[in-house]
């Protein structure tokens, strides 16, 4: 493990609210021969750390900043509750990318559930993995491979099943898998893809698309959920690369094949914490549900959040970074670990 960086910052949690963390920025030795280094950015109160270790794991085509915004950072709230943090970023995005190489990245799912069993198996205590999205599912699969190694899983907004109750996402992945079919179809499994560009443009037409979300399944956020300046950041920053053959096994749940590490997960007895929003258009709760249906935990907690019972509608990115994030989402975590956590070091 190198530390390419480290010392103290000061950034804000939330709503102004301002802490002093000492920060590294670190980078991991591969785990086996002919894997990639990857990149981690660790946090923690200056003092050091008096709660378990918290590991996060970005979604699809995203990074570190699905977890850190200038203004709203799920990351440093955790560290100034007293957590260890580790921000990964999987093979090929962010800082864990090698510009010298032409293909870094992963070259199928299964890396990304390499990188965190190896990026967990790094940290100094058994700790907590926390994964939005697609880091939800590498988060299932590492822990259904090595259910002692984390203290707990939490998914947000994390993919089990995926495109079986959104028309148009389902249609998406069957035209994928056609054209994968084809005659040279499986070139396709070459292509990287930059997203930041579709990110900033995503942020430029912020008033046509954050409307979006009423009408056409698509949104990442539900509707005002989140400032428009935060969103902006969140939507330039937090965009970054993507594999096409990540996308095709995407594309094969989509299309009804099984989650690769079903069977696994189904006996695995690791302390489960789902959490969906009501209207995730990008991972619909029917989907996420799968993940807390069929796990072996004995000990597993369900949250789909919705405007009756906290205050708004969910969408996706707003599961972090959303304006009402902190009291329904974070807070619940926090207290989710606690009863899970060991007295703290005092």
């Amino acid at each position: 493990m190198q530390i390419v960086w480290s010392g103290e910052v000061e950034q804000i949690t939330d709503r102004a609210s301002r802490v002093t963390l000492h920060k590294a920025v670190m980078r991991l030795s591969p785990a086996r021969p002919g894997a990639p280094s990857l990149a981690v950015v660790r946090k923690h109160l200056p003092s050091g750390p008096t709660l378990p270790p918290v590991l996060l794991v970005h979604g699809f085509a995203q990074n570190r900043y699905s977890w850190h915004l200038s203004g709203r950072s799920m990351s440093a709230w955790l560290a100034a509750r007293g957590h260890d943090v580790w921000n990964l970023e999987l093979r090929g995005h962010g800082r864990s990318q090698d510009p010298a190489q032409a293909r870094n990245g992963a070259e199928q799912f299964s890396d990304y559930v390499e990188d965190v069993q190896h990026a967990a198996q790094q940290m100094p205590a058994p700790g907590f993995w926390i994964g939005h999205s697609l880091g939800g599912a590498a988060i299932y699969g590492a822990a259904a491979l090595l259910p002692t190694l984390p203290r707990g899983v939490i998914g947000i907004g994390g993919l089990y099943g995926f495109a079986q109750h959104n028309w148009l996402i389902h249609l998406l992945c069957q035209l994928t898998m056609r054209l994968a079919e084809l005659p040279g179809g499986r070139s396709l499994s070459a292509l990287q893809i930059r997203t930041r560009l579709g990110g900033r443009m995503l942020a430029r037409l912020y008033g046509a698309t954050d409307v979006m979300g009423y009408t056409i399944p698509l949104s990442g956020w539900w509707p005002g959920s989140i400032e428009p300046a935060l969103l902006e950041e969140r939507l330039t920053r937090g965009f970054d690369w993507t594999s096409v053959t990540v996308w095709l096994e995407m594309s094969r749940w989509g299309t009804g094949a099984p989650f690769d590490y079903d069977a696994q997960w189904r006996t695995a007895d690791v302390p489960l914490l789902v959490i969906l929003g009501d209207k995730d258009h990008l991972l619909t709760p029917q989907d996420g549900v799968l993940a807390y249906e069929r796990s072996g935990s004995g000990d597993r907690t369900l949250m789909v959040l919705d405007d009756f019972h906290n205050a708004v509608h969910w969408g996706h990115l707003d599961l972090i970074a959303g304006r009402l994030a902190r009291e329904h989402v974070w807070e619940p975590i926090a207290a989710w670990m606690g009863d899970r956590s060991p007295p703290e070091k005092g």
